[in-house]
């Protein structure tokens, strides 16, 4: 809290033209409304858009839990797929920890996108450490919001490309009660229970989840390469009578999850993915994920008028993961080895447990806190036939990663790797990154018949602080510490419109300022890597009529210094260190319609259809020579394509709802993906290409297939067949190696509503 005052102090100047409007929200306004008429205060706002994507200035997605319910899928990666605009990149094949891309962000770990949960910022450190290795237990939510154009700017720090939003399990309005449990294929089971109820002035629900699976993926020599994991989640709120004046409610949330995972960074070389694409090495046997996740909220919700709505949330989450993993076989790189197994025989051999030779193991254990308090407010009137709505909101937000990694060594014996010596702490990782940041904006409606013109503006102003003691301090003494700060500011402005014609139709239209933020100061180089901005044009299509919904949107993305990172995850050394790529264009459609084919032709029977397409172009403007990290080592020209953006991504689904009956088939393709930069001919992994010579991935088709029946009023039978061809694809060749999607999978279960 004292940092944060500090923090307040540095910037009182150049922020107040921000901060003052909330406290005349807060106190002025409060006193001038309390005599108007209350209405029922909304007590659990979380969500972004809601069923009303289509008044936003700009695009916008909203799944809710009638669509989720047909859809049966705990893998977020299947649902967002669904949501044009949206790039995803499969990496264990249960989407335990997506990586997403908006708009051409890049998907490695979600760095780039703004990931919120009930409207809080959930990536373990946002800010210093972005890459987003906690994700929520997807069964829990109730729906997911993307929201991309001009209106992001209230939903920072990552403006470019779009924010996601989950909706959590919300409070009911009286006593309710639920339960699911589910059994699968590869050993997979999922258990879920919530109760809660809303009574005079106290409100609750209590949920708890488990999820856990033996894997599908083959072991060499055998065992488990699947996981468990735990959550569970309190919703706690007190509110005022709704007779009061003044409507107020206090919320407490708390999240606790565990998972423990066996998996591994190390995929496979071409020729072993042939011969059993579900193969994993023996130097993996001892790959294990170890992750704990707790956070706990307050939000204080309060109508002081009837046209003034304030919130405002104090959050602290803490996230410990420890991934061991293989780190070097016989001395040599992982890459080196998959890159030119026969060169390097010997290390290929311990690798696949047919010879004895050493292991370096790598403990990544890291600590991560994120902490914060936001508040925004709402005002809203009409003037005759023009109706304004103002927003403002501040957050105040540090977060630390403390990176403290462990490098052991390990001996490869007739297969079964056996433990030669334990590293100390920090042998092998050892620092500690910060980040302080206060960010607020200023958004105005202003609405005249049909047409909405949406302006507004963004702040932030972010300190890091960066602190390497170097491999051989693990007291953290500070012997050999080397540190770099570094502080930015910036503003971004925006603007949207959107006119609704009387006939259902929607012509919206945007421009903003994007930016995401350099993260780190390197303490290896004295040039440090230079804020990514980027100018973001949108304009769009919308039509609601007669049960047919149709939206269509252009986009264009003109950046300036454009971010890259040199992760392990990416295929890099993991220094972290971000560098610059200048200038970039990526631009592309979004298309997407949905229509019951029964309209007005059966009132007890429906027939749903749903397409969505996106077209993403991506490249660099600038001819530079890259170190490494998301886009290799060498020269990149001018022209070059961005990798690991796909260019066409297209989703098709069609259902049959019944009065107790409803089943749904989706089909989602995944065109061929660069996976380094280049123009002109994909070389694709095949017979006899080197690993280090492949420049892009082939594209898939997956189908899935699901369907629920109301056997009682009470209880709901469901199931879900995913990959229904038991269709073969390499998803990824990140972080080493080949990696298979998941084969043809089965799951029946049962719902019971309470």
């Amino acid at each position: 809290m004292l940092h944060f005052c500090s923090q307040i102090k540095k910037v009182k100047k150049v922020k107040r033209l921000f901060v003052l409007p909330l406290i005349v929200f807060g106190y002025t306004l409060q006193a001038q409304q309390l005599k108007d008429s209350i209405q029922v205060l909304e007590l659990d706002p979380v969500t972004i858009i809601g069923s009303r994507a289509n008044l936003i200035p700009g695009a916008g997605q909203y799944i809710g839990s009638k669509t989720l319910t047909k859809m049966n899928q705990p893998n977020i990666n299947n649902v967002l797929r669904t949501i044009p605009g949206v790039n995803i990149r499969d990496e264990e094949g249960f989407g335990l920890r997506p990586n997403i891309g908006l708009r051409g962000t890049p998907v490695n770990r979600s760095a780039k996108v703004t990931l919120m949960e009930d409207g809080v910022l959930i990536a373990p450190a946002p800010y210093a450490d972005p890459a987003a290795y906690y994700f929520p237990t997807f069964l829990r939510m109730q729906g997911v919001e993307v929201l991309k154009g001009s209106s992001q700017i209230k939903y920072g720090p990552y403006t470019v490309g779009g924010a996601v939003n989950l909706i959590s399990t919300e409070i009911p309005t009286s006593f309710k009660g639920f339960a699911q449990l589910s059994a699968g294929s590869f050993g997979t089971n999922q258990q879920r229970v919530w109760v809660g109820d809303s009574q005079q002035n106290f409100d609750y629900v209590f949920e708890v989840n488990r999820m856990a699976s033996n894997g599908f993926k083959q072991l060499d020599n055998g065992g488990n390469t699947g996981f468990e994991r735990r959550d569970v989640m309190a919703k706690l709120r007190w509110h005022t009578n709704s007779t009061a004046k003044v409507q107020q409610s206090l919320m407490m949330k708390i999240v606790s999850l565990t998972e423990n995972g066996n998996e591994s960074y190390l995929g496979l070389t071409y020729e072993d993915y042939k011969a059993n694409p579900l193969r994993r090495y023996a130097a993996t046997q001892k790959d294990l994920l170890d992750m704990k996740h707790n956070h706990v909220s307050l939000l204080h919700t309060i109508r002081p008028g009837k046209n003034v709505m304030i919130h405002t949330t104090a959050y602290y989450s803490t996230t410990f993961r420890d991934w061991a993993r293989v780190n070097t076989i016989g001395g040599q790189s992982i890459n080196n080895i998959l890159g030119n197994p026969t060169q390097f025989a010997i290390p290929y051999q311990i690798m696949i447990g047919q010879a004895n030779g050493s292991i370096d193991y790598q403990s990544a254990a890291r600590t991560y806190i994120s902490k914060g308090i936001q508040s925004n407010a709402q005002f809203s009137y009409t003037n005759g036939e023009v109706k304004h709505k103002w927003q403002l909101g501040v957050r105040i937000h540090s977060d630390q990663a403390d990176r403290y990694a462990t490098r052991s060594n390990y001996t490869m014996t007739n297969g079964t790797m056996i433990l030669n010596s334990v590293g100390v702490k920090g042998n092998q990782e050892n620092q500690i990154r910060n980040a302080h940041a206060i960010a607020s904006y200023i958004n105005y409606d202003i609405e005249y018949k049909g047409l909405k013109i949406s302006p507004g503006v963004r702040y932030e102003r972010i300190e890091f602080d960066f602190q390497n003691f170097g491999n051989n301090d693990n007291g953290r003494l500070g012997a050999g510490l080397r540190s770099a700060t570094n502080t930015m500011s910036i503003i971004l402005p925006g603007i949207g419109f959107n006119y609704a014609f009387k006939n259902g139709t929607d012509l919206f239209a945007g421009i903003h300022k994007g930016f995401s933020p350099p993260g780190m100061p390197s303490v290896n180089s004295t040039t440090q890597a230079k804020v990514e901005t980027a100018i973001n044009y949108e304009l769009g299509y919308r039509y609601d009529q007669n049960g047919l919904h149709i939206q269509a949107a252009a986009f264009l993305n003109d950046y300036a210094n454009i971010l890259g990172s040199d992760n392990m995850s990416a295929g890099g050394l993991g220094t972290g260190d971000m560098f610059n790529a200048g200038n970039a264009t990526i631009k592309g459609i979004e298309l997407s319609a949905a229509y019951n084919l029964l309209e007005k032709k059966n009132a007890n029977l429906k027939l749903p259809v749903q397409l969505a397409y996106t077209y993403t172009n991506a490249s660099f403007r600038e001819t530079f020579q890259n170190g490494g990290g998301d886009w290799g080592s060498g020269m990149i020209n001018k022209g070059d394509l961005i990798p690991f953006i796909t260019p066409h991504l297209f989703t098709a689904s069609i259902g049959l709802e019944a009065n107790k009956f409803n089943t749904l088939l989706v089909a989602r393709y995944v065109g061929a993906t660069r996976t380094r930069p280049g123009q002109g001919t994909l070389i694709v992994p095949d017979n006899g290409v080197a690993y280090n010579n492949v420049n892009a991935l082939k594209g898939f088709l997956m189908i899935d297939l699901s369907a629920n029946y109301q056997v009682t009023k009470t209880f709901t039978a469901f199931s879900t067949i995913n990959n229904l061809t038991n269709n073969n694809a390499i998803v990824a060749n990140l972080p080493n190696g080949y990696r298979p999607n998941m084969p043809i999978g089965f799951t029946l279960g049962l719902k019971a509503n309470f």
